[in-house]
């Protein structure tokens, strides 16, 4: 019997995208899997990086999105 894996974020205060891929990043998921994934969305002129963080006494890693576009309000 194959095990599962269950990740459960407790947001009480709210979380953003990049601290979600970072935990996940974290946690052992893939980059490039991650990566892959989300280039069949078909959009351009995006890039996923990630970097081992210290702020103050805790360590992370840092997964940033970047767009060649500008801030659009929705």
């Amino acid at each position: 019997m194959k095990s599962a894996r269950i990740a459960y974020f407790d947001c009480f205060s709210g979380i953003s995208g990049d601290m979600v891929l970072g935990a996940l990043v974290e946690a052992g998921a893939d980059l490039c899997a991650i990566e892959t994934e989300l280039r069949k969305l078909g959009l351009e002129g995006w890039s996923i990086s990630a970097e081992k963080v210290k702020r103050g006494a805790i360590f992370a890693t840092h997964v940033k999105v970047e767009s060649s576009e500008g801030h659009h309000h929705r």
